[in-house]
């Protein structure tokens, strides 16, 4: 198990101000930042039959250091509802999925390398709520339909991230993971965004025991619960998240 610093007093402080997050906030470089979303998102989407660009052997990874690989990440969830505004729902959907999953690449494992300072890697978690209120929310709120039934790209993007994100499960040991997530998920389950709760609901059903707030997490899901009005299948889905009995 990788031994982890504990947060100092002012990295704390820093950590509950609520500056808006830029390339200039988080030490990034514009330029590396810019270059990182054109290579994830200005992609043509592939045919019916095709693959997404990411599995052909032969494309370049991107050359950025785990750091920076965060910070890309931190200002993209952050800023996604303007930085993602030219792309398409699949290109968004394509490239977050890149983001989500290590099925074609380590992008997802980054925020855990060593060389991270968990101050930063606190700071990525904290900006994650952001892209669903900004950008997968508003997008996704066009067509509701029964959950999990859809299977585009971007719908697959926000209902899977909690599944097959590996990040938190590779941190899960880690108490200040454990905190942030927790706050991710209160953040997203009070969103206005359906599929923003739903997508908090999933990653709770898969992740809620390993947050460690058994009787909080209850609570607050009762609490959600008697707030939903007219949506019973949001609320049978919170009671399952409740029991850890979602698929």
């Amino acid at each position: 198990m990788m031994k982890v610093k504990k947060l100092t007093a002012r990295e704390r402080r820093l950590g509950r101000e609520t500056t808006p997050v830029s390339c200039e906030s988080v030490g990034l470089d514009p330029a590396v930042y810019g270059a990182a979303v054109r290579y994830l998102f200005d992609r043509p989407v592939p045919e019916k039959s095709g693959q997404e660009w990411y599995w052909n052997i032969d494309e370049p990874a991107f050359d950025a250091t785990p750091l920076q690989w965060t910070h890309i990440q931190t200002v993209l969830f952050a800023n996604a509802g303007t930085d993602l505004a030219p792309y398409s729902d699949e290109q968004v959907g394509m490239g977050l999925n890149h983001v989500m999953s290590n099925n074609a690449g380590n992008i997802p494992h980054m925020v855990n390398d060593p060389t991270v300072p968990l101050a930063d890697a606190m700071r990525m978690v904290r900006a994650l709520p952001s892209l669903w209120r900004d950008c997968l929310g508003p997008r996704l709120s066009t067509h509701q339909s029964a959950i999990g039934s859809r299977s585009d790209r971007l719908y697959f993007v926000s209902y899977m991230w909690f599944d097959v994100w590996p990040s938190f499960w590779n941190a899960k040991h880690i108490p200040e993971w454990r905190d942030a997530m927790w706050q991710v998920f209160c953040e997203m389950l009070a969103l206005p965004w359906r599929e923003a709760q739903v997508s908090a609901l999933h990653g709770i059903g898969h992740e809620g025991a390993r947050l460690k707030r058994y009787e909080e997490l209850q609570a607050h899901l009762d609490a959600f619960i008697r707030n939903v009005k007219d949506d019973d299948e949001l609320k049978d889905y919170a009671q399952a998240a409740a029991r850890g009995m979602v698929q």
